[in-house]
């Protein structure tokens, strides 16, 4: 049976040079489509603009979802959000127009802290699921991504992202 008050949610990454979902963001995809399958939400809302090259994340992950079986009146795009506390800010308003009170956030394990934190402040009923690495990911870019969320956080804490991470 299909929990249709839930609403699985999937964080942006850039996409490959030729628009095709890169290993993160298809590992995301692939974690997002599992649960979807389980009945654990019907619905997947796709959330991301086109941050570090001309590809709308929401966009390509939609077409990646179709192409794995997923019904396209089952994905709702978010096409604007720029970073991981704009995604929290701007899926909020979709869950409530469309009576969503539970988000299964999916994310990278690297990324999931920083989810966490982001979306614990807007979405209340919020638990985010780690995607894991992709085979194959060399160990060094592993590290490079852990140290990279834990420093980070760290700023944010001390408040130096602010203009980062701020409603706009």
């Amino acid at each position: 049976m299909v929990n249709t008050n839930a609403v699985i949610i999937v964080l942006g990454y850039p996409a490959n040079d030729d628009g095709d979902p890169s290993p993160i963001l298809r590992s995301r995809l692939d974690k997002a489509i599992e649960i979807y399958k389980s009945g654990q939400a019907g619905k997947i809302i796709v959330t991301g603009a086109a941050v570090y090259n001309q590809f709308v994340e929401a966009e390509v992950m939609n077409v990646y979802c179709i192409k794995n079986g997923i019904s396209p009146e089952d994905i709702f795009m978010e096409p604007q959000a720029r970073n991981t506390y704009d995604n929290a800010r701007r899926v909020r308003k979709i869950m409530y127009d469309n009576g969503f009170n539970k988000a299964i956030v999916v994310t990278s394990g690297f990324h999931k802290m920083r989810a966490q934190r982001f979306f614990s402040k807007h979405i209340y009923n919020a638990t985010v699921v780690a995607a894991p690495f992709p085979d194959r990911f060399p160990i060094a870019k592993r590290l490079f991504f852990q140290v990279k969320e834990i420093l980070i956080l760290i700023l944010f804490c001390l408040g130096l992202l602010k203009n980062r991470y701020a409603a706009r």
